[in-house]
């Protein structure tokens, strides 16, 4: 056996791993990465370098400004990317070590591999092992020893091929002829690339029975059951799987079908074929070229992926599905157009880095009447182009402006209900027959999508949800004891008046009466107090107003009375691009008036209240079609740099009776009237604080309620 690793150690085909990547996939792969620590990485090697400045560089990554150093282009593509690159350089390289193997189906060993890179990662993190990603590159090279074994031994490989066909085990067939085996020789070079010992061992027990298996660790039980769920067209569970994971059979159904759905979509797209050659062949280094291309792609594809899943916010979803596109099929732009259902608009949005991010977020499409394309890939559900359009509509005219390209190509989003939104690439005719031939990737990466949207919006939908339900449970709540204690208080006072008038004026029990009277008024003020929570006193209805003026007054009374006899320092910041709004004033009054008094209460001598009135970013909308626009959103932030609020407290902050002053000083109402009133505006109010800090209220209240252009999302803010 000595000397079968001796003469593949001295084959000059022998694929090696470049310390570089390892390091790179090991650095990304990290919990806390430090930026510094992967710049040094990659400035050790200059094709990496190259390729990292080559992307940051091109006009398809549309940046208002030259990134030169390697620590710009990590912090722009991001950690994520980088680690997905170094994957895919991987593949490529390994990919390329096949060209010396005759007759060999390369197409069914990368389906086989990477199949098996996919479920061997999603086993993993179903069963909650530190780095998935050590499983996905197992899997992925899981078989280099079986290619390494045909380069080397080409004549004994026909003779361990002829004992394949009839019917023997191909690692029998292997020791038989070699005295090694392609697990064994797998092994070996992990060993040599100094990857992990455990891929290593997981990769060295393939060649073993079941039984062998069901005693060995986690981590070779998880690749074992990947290879034997990675055969082509294989999507139920393999008997006796219970003997490997503890992972349900439904679970394990759901999964395989979910990987063999990934990896054929993959190769339809990629032109991988098995069992049989295209109908038009290439020559074998133009296949072997288009492929290499394809697995890179595929291999960014599949991060890209896992990265959405990771996604915490809308925001990070558009901004790695943007940095897929543009690696892979290298769109020079991406602008999203998200469905608002309540308000039956297509509401534009982009990247921040994008230098026209105000103008696209500023643009909504209405969906009813609207003869854009845009809108018509919405309703249809169906991938359409501009390139042909023989008479754009004035919104696809100013898109493609927006998107300095000759046409865009419409993706829908998949949604619960219908469609999610359209992702916009800016194309010209070459990438548009680029990406037509790529449509079922494109189709995948939107349904994934999609459902990342529809999971953030469920959650978010669903807090807040919880939180109104749980307010208006108080509310209801208290107007049942405010109606049922109103009653007997009521009999009480005018019993006591009665009383008053049968005594004598000078009666000793006069004053007792006049004290109970007394105290029975305040049981009063306190349950108006309750009614103020559960029904907030708001005015007449919505007026016109001049937001910044009224904030104005109301600071102005509440300086002098005040902030002035505490020696509180008041800053203001008045947004002048403010329009009219259509609010109710008293209501509005009373919640700058009760958020200004808290914060002074909580404030000592020479403390400092910052006020500020800002329209949101993005949230005034224009209907480019229908030549009008809709109304948006104004941000009120109170800020102070008090105490801040304890943790106990803010986490029920607006709730009723929560509050951090004595029992005597206050009845923990305040914010709770707030929240209601702000509430009944069809405003949002949300609190941020540090414990010693201070802390910052912000109020967001449509300019006009009722016919605004929907909620902006918090990446528009």
């Amino acid at each position: 056996m000595n000397n079968i690793f001796e003469k593949i150690k001295s084959a000059t085909s022998l694929p090696q791993l470049p310390q570089i990547m390892l390091q790179l996939i090991q650095a990304c792969g990290k919990e806390k990465s430090h930026i510094d620590e992967i710049t040094q990485i990659i400035g050790k090697d200059a094709a990496l370098t190259a390729k990292l400045l080559a992307i940051i560089a091109s006009p398809y990554v549309n940046l208002a400004k030259q990134v030169t150093t390697i620590k710009s282009a990590v912090v722009y593509l991001g950690l994520d990317t980088v680690r997905n690159i170094a994957i895919s350089s991987s593949a490529m390289q390994f990919f390329q070590f096949s060209d010396s193997i005759e007759n060999f189906d390369i197409n069914r060993f990368w389906y086989h591999s990477y199949k098996c890179a996919v479920l061997a990662r999603r086993i993993a993190i179903e069963e909650n092992q530190v780095n998935p990603d050590q499983y996905f590159l197992a899997g992925l090279l899981h078989d280099i020893g079986t290619l390494v074994l045909m380069a080397t031994f080409p004549e004994e490989y026909k003779v361990i091929e002829a004992r394949l066909n009839q019917g023997q085990n191909e690692f029998k067939a292997q020791a038989d002829i070699l005295e090694t085996d392609g697990a064994q020789v797998s092994a070996w070079l992990f060993n040599q690339w100094h990857l992990s010992p455990m891929t290593s061992d997981a990769v060295r027990c393939l060649n073993q029975p079941l039984t062998h298996i069901t005693k060995e660790k986690s981590h070779v039980k998880i690749l074992f059951l990947a290879n034997l769920m990675a055969e082509p067209e294989r999507t139920e569970v393999i008997q006796d799987a219970h003997l490997l994971t503890g992972l349900s059979p439904d679970v394990l159904n759901d999964m395989a079908v979910q990987a063999e759905n990934e990896v054929h979509q993959m190769a339809k797209s990629l032109n991988l074929i098995l069992n049989k050659r295209p109908k038009t062949a290439l020559a074998p280094e133009q296949e072997n070229s288009l492929l290499a291309e394809g697995l890179k792609d595929a291999s960014v594809f599949f991060g890209t992926l896992d990265n959405l899943l990771r996604a915490k916010d809308v925001a990070t979803v558009l901004e790695t599905v943007q940095r897929g596109l543009e690696i892979i099929f290298q769109v020079p732009r991406v602008f999203f157009f998200l469905q608002n259902p309540e308000k039956n608009l297509l509401m534009g949005t982009c990247t921040k880095a994008d230098r026209h991010y105000n103008v696209v977020t500023s643009i909504a499409l209405a969906g009813n009447n609207n003869p854009g394309l845009i809108v018509s890939a919405a309703k249809t559900g169906k991938i359409v182009t501009s390139a042909d359009q023989k008479k754009p509509a004035q919104s696809d005219i100013q898109i493609i402006r927006l998107l300095e390209t000759p046409a865009f190509y419409a993706i829908p989003i998949p949604g619960h209900n219908g469609c999610a939104g359209v992702m916009v690439l800016g194309v010209d005719k070459d990438l548009a027959r680029t990406l037509d031939k790529n449509r079922t990737l494109l189709q995948l990466f939107s349904q994934q999508t999609g459902i990342c949207l529809k999971n953030l919006n469920f959650h978010k939908a669903y807090a807040r949800d919880i939180n109104d339900k749980k307010m208006e449970a108080y509310a209801i709540l208290t107007d049942k004891v405010v109606h049922e204690i109103n009653n007997p208080v009521a009999i009480i006072k005018n019993y006591l008046e009665t009383l008053k008038l049968k005594l004598p004026e000078k009666h000793p029990a006069q004053e007792d009466l006049s004290i109970i009277n007394e105290e029975m008024s305040r049981i009063s003020s306190l349950l108006e107090g309750l009614t103020s929570f559960s029904r907030p006193g708001v005015g007449m209805g919505p007026e016109s107003i001049d937001l910044n003026q009224l904030c104005g007054r109301v600071l102005s009374v509440l300086k002098k009375s005040l902030l002035l006899p505490r020696q509180i320092h008041l800053q203001t910041d008045l947004d002048d691009a403010i329009p009219k709004a259509t609010m109710d004033i008293n209501g509005l009054k009373q919640v700058i008036i009760n958020l200004v008094k808290n914060a002074a209460e909580a404030l000592e001598k020479g403390n400092e209240i910052r006020f500020t009135t800002k329209l949101v970013p993005g949230s005034t909308k224009v209907l480019i079609d229908e030549k009008r626009k809709l109304p948006g959103f104004v941000a009120i932030t109170i800020q102070d740099n008090g105490p801040g609020i304890p943790s106990h407290i803010s986490e029920r902050l607006f709730e009723p009776y929560n509050s951090t002053k004595s029992t005597s000083a206050g009845s923990g109402l305040g914010l709770a009237i707030v929240y209601s009133i702000v509430n009944k505006m069809q405003g949002r109010i949300t609190c941020n604080s540090d414990n010693g800090k201070g802390t910052c209220f912000t109020i967001i209240l449509p300019l006009e309620p009722d016919t605004g252009s929907g909620w902006p999302d918090e990446h528009d803010r």
